[in-house]
């Protein structure tokens, strides 16, 4: 490797496409990119506060999202929303 830095640029969807792409690869391969997921992770992070997002854990640990525009989505949470992220 050349130890180079690449940027690309990613729309919210492309983001969340992609970071669900990372999260279904084996465990081998998710270490290898976890710099990458990092990055996803707090760009998501600072999507969501844009968006006006709050979640709340629901009984049974699911989530409840909801955006300043009252859309809601439950879920189960993802792996690194778990603890307090």
């Amino acid at each position: 490797m050349n130890g180079r830095d690449y940027s690309i640029k990613l729309n919210s969807f492309e983001l969340g496409v992609l970071t669900g792409v990372i999260m279904q690869l084996d465990e081998k391969n998710q270490r290898a990119l976890k710099p990458v997921s990092e990055q996803l992770i707090a760009l998501k992070k600072q999507f969501e506060e844009e968006a006006g997002v709050k979640k709340e854990v629901l009984p049974g640990g699911v989530l409840r999202i909801t955006d300043r525009d009252g859309n809601v989505i439950i879920r189960e949470p993802y792996p690194w929303e778990v603890g307090g992220n």
